[in-house]
This record gives structure tokens, C-alpha cells and sequence, in this order.
């Protein structure tokens, strides 16, 4: 499985061109484009940190993956951001959703809302933290399903896991009555 791979320069650029047609549409009276509500609404002081801002977190994540040379994903698998409410205070984590060759998502450790992309970062530069972030944690993910499935390999050489070895038992049970 490939890894996930951000391109900052086009991230930085593709972002900017989010800010200016947010900034835009603010200074018309709101955004009145359908696609435009779809995407990020980051704006030149945009805090991801600060409450409310999770829908645009999770959708810069989610729509940098569709954009060409941004986000670009591992074979067969996506990366998303998950906001948790865990009655003190909110918390994210990322998923690495995986479709082939057999689905499994894969979920990183809580962290904290405030230690979302960099301090004291906004707009443009606090963008592309979180995207180098979700790619260095799809990445981390993605690395552990490798070394858990080649540890799988191993434990279990020539078949097809601990499944089989079920199989086997059940079997046997069969051949005993």
C-alpha cells in the first residue's frame, strides 16, 4: 500500500484560492455558490482551534483528498477527521478508512481541539498544518495495518490467519463424532 503524500506548495495554493473566494463572497454578502458552501470556508484569520470550526476542519481534510496533487491518499484509502465530544471538552482523531482488500478503519488516540495544527497558526498556514498532520497520522495508520498483518503473516505462515485455525478445530470436532 502506497503512503499518503501532501504537496504544500500546491496545498498552500489551493487553500489560498479557498481563502480569496471565502474573503470574497464575504465582502458580496455571503456566498450564494452552492460549490462554494461545499468547501472549506477558511477565511485570512481563520482559527481551527477556536469552537465552531470543526465542519470546516473536517471538510478541508476530506476535500483536499478530491483535489488533484493536494492530499493524495494511499491506495484504496482516505483519511478523515473526527470531532469527539467527551464531556469535558471536545477532542479530534483521525480515521484511515481502508476499502481493499478487505474494509477496516483504522482510528487514532483522542487528542485534545486545542492541539490542532500549530500555535498560533491561521488562515492559509493553519491549513496546511492539519493537512501535513492528517498525512503524517493516515501514514503512522497505515504502517501499523502493515506491520500488524505481516505480524499476522508470520504467526500464522501459509494460511489465511486465526480464522483458519478455527477451522481446522471445528473440523476436527467433526472428525471426533
Amino acid at each position: 500500500m502506497t503512503t499518503f503524500t501532501l504537496n504544500e506548495e500546491a496545498a498552500r495554493d489551493w487553500v489560498t484560492s479557498l481563502v480569496m473566494a471565502y474573503e470574497l463572497a464575504e465582502m458580496n454578502g455571503g456566498a450564494d455558490d452552492p460549490a462554494a458552501v461545499s468547501m472549506p470556508q477558511i477565511g485570512m484569520d481563520w482559527h481551527p482551534r477556536e469552537p465552531g470550526q470543526e465542519d470546516a476542519v473536517a471538510s478541508l481534510v476530506r476535500c483536499a483528498q478530491v483535489q488533484t496533487g493536494i492530499l493524495v491518499p494511499a491506495e484504496n484509502a482516505e483519511v478523515a477527521l473526527e470531532f469527539v465530544d467527551d464531556g469535558d471538552d471536545w477532542s479530534y482523531r483521525f480515521l484511515l478508512h481502508v476499502r481493499a482488500p478487505v474494509p477496516v478503519t483504522l482510528v487514532s488516540p483522542p487528542r485534545e481541539v486545542h492541539r490542532i495544527g500549530e500555535d498560533s497558526a491561521s488562515g492559509v498556514d493553519a491549513a496546511v498544518a492539519i493537512l501535513r498532520e492528517a498525512a503524517l497520522v493516515a501514514g503512522d495508520l497505515r504502517e501499523r495495518l502493515e506491520s500488524f498483518a505481516e505480524a499476522v503473516a508470520r504467526r500464522y505462515p501459509g494460511e489465511a490467519g486465526p480464522g483458519r485455525a478455527g477451522a481446522r478445530e471445528a473440523q476436527a470436532r467433526a472428525d471426533l463424532n
